[in-house]
């Protein structure tokens, strides 16, 4: 990007969100409370208009949820190189939960040893008109439309162009699962983080490529956002779709994906009672916990018999006493362990900078995003402050903030009130890096209504 062009930006329309990404380093991510999968007005779509004429954004990249757009292969036992379309849509109905239309289909033939796999995108027709009519309403002119899956798998085949399982985690309670090969989608399907088993999923890596132990991907196991949009030299906030469409062709600076199969089966992993690998090192070490405490109970009772001995002989004094040494153990008391906070990952969150530092309050909206919150807006205070403070509805506790999040540890809190569009606001009024106290803007806008 050169020094004066306008930087990318690609919008994120979801159920109860609308998130708007920029390719720079400091205020690159939006939030806006509006669904354009539902058909908005004038008046409802007025202050998102009014921050893309403000910040002069009139060209956009859509990035599409995999709920609008199924993507699935079906198998011919022979090799074709024409197929109609109305066979392709009775072979499809039944993978979707919406109306098929013939505009609503597309697919590629691919022959292989003497059959054809078909892979199909389906479009949910319906709700795409209605995303589309709402784009025209705001001026803006779309220059690609991709899906997630695609998106990942574009970019993921810097790091493994083969055959591989990838999950994407798209809100706190759903991932995406996505089979590709060579930068391909062949299967896409929404599934809960906490299902108890994939193998029928898995099974299609060994339909469609005979490969019965597919490469699977799965967050902070075998790969890391922020990694990856470092070694791209990209901001690290940016979710791996968006960042497909800021790098194009692109080659990081270092592979630094494990593309060997993981050892355990995915379900175990993504079952959200699965053990972190906190826990797993605590069961390697429990071997070694168990050993340690049998030899201490075997030299305490060598002790206890010692002594016992000694107790029983009788020793002369110097006054010609015998005397007994009683010896009295203490017991040992262990500190209970303090019950984790918890509190909803469904909550709406404000974050507002009240610094003149830039960048800050993406920076907490990316710690955040990290504990699993998933409508979290972004935007600058219109109030000074000179110290981090939380504002949190009456009905929600603090604490869970002050002890997750290190640079809010001092907070103060105060009430927010009920009506609020929000359940929590974090005010930033000092510098995150060094905790210190800084000047605040005097007339900068509110990016987030």
């Amino acid at each position: 990007m050169s020094f004066f062009s306008k930087p990318k930006v690609v919008l994120w329309p979801k159920d109860d969100s609308l998130e708007i990404y920029l390719d720079q380093s400091d205020n690159n991510t939006f939030s806006f409370e509006i669904d354009l999968w539902k058909e908005q007005d004038e008046e409802s779509l007025r202050n998102l208009a009014s921050f893309f004429h403000q910040n002069k954004i009139s060209e956009v990249n859509v990035l599409l949820n995999d709920s609008y757009v199924i993507t699935k292969t079906f198998v011919y036992d022979s090799v074709v190189t024409k197929l109609d379309p109305g066979e392709v849509i009775t072979l499809a109905k039944d993978s979707t939960d919406f109306k098929i239309s013939p505009e609503s289909v597309t697919f590629d033939l691919e022959a292989d040893n003497e059959r054809t796999l078909v892979r199909t995108r389906i479009f949910n027709q319906e709700k795409f008109q209605v995303l589309t009519t709402n784009l025209q309403k705001l001026n803006l002119k779309v220059l690609d439309y991709e899906t997630v899956s695609s998106a990942v798998a574009k970019l993921y085949s810097a790091f493994d162009n083969g055959q591989y399982f990838f999950f994407y985690p798209v809100n706190s309670h759903d991932y995406v699962a996505i089979l590709a090969n060579q930068g391909h989608v062949y299967l896409t399907s929404v599934i809960k983080k906490a299902l108890p088993e994939l193998k029928k999923l898995l099974n299609y890596a060994q339909a469609y490529f005979a490969n019965k132990e597919p490469v699977q991907y799965l967050p902070d196991v075998n790969y890391n956002e922020s990694e990856i949009c470092q070694r791209f030299n990209k901001a690290s906030n940016l979710p791996l779709p968006v960042l497909s469409f800021f790098v194009g062709s692109a080659k990081p600076l270092t592979a630094i994906i494990k593309t060997s199969p993981i050892s355990k089966p995915a379900s175990n992993i993504i079952d959200s009672n699965s053990q972190s690998p906190m826990e797993n090192n605590k069961k390697s070490l429990l071997p070694i916990i168990a050993v340690f405490i049998i030899t201490a109970i075997v030299a305490s009772i060598i002790v206890w018999f010692i002594l016992n001995q000694n107790k029983n002989t009788d020793i002369n004094s110097p006054g010609g006493e015998n005397k007994t040494e009683e010896i009295s153990a203490t017991p040992v008391t262990e500190a209970p362990t303090p019950t984790p906070i918890e509190i909803s990952k469904d909550i709406k969150i404000q974050v507002l900078n009240a610094t003149d530092i830039n960048g800050q309050a993406a920076t907490l909206k990316a710690e955040l995003v990290k504990l699993g919150f998933t409508s979290v807006a972004t935007g600058n205070s219109k109030e000074s402050a000179t110290k981090n403070e939380i504002q949190i509805k009456k009905t929600l506790a603090p604490d869970y903030f002050l002890q997750n999040l290190t640079e809010f540890a001092s907070a103060t809190t105060s009430e927010l009130v009920s009506t609020s569009t929000y359940d929590v606001v974090f005010i930033i009024g000092v510098d995150l890096k060094t905790g210190s106290s800084v000047s605040s803007p005097s007339a900068s806008p509110t990016l987030i209504p």
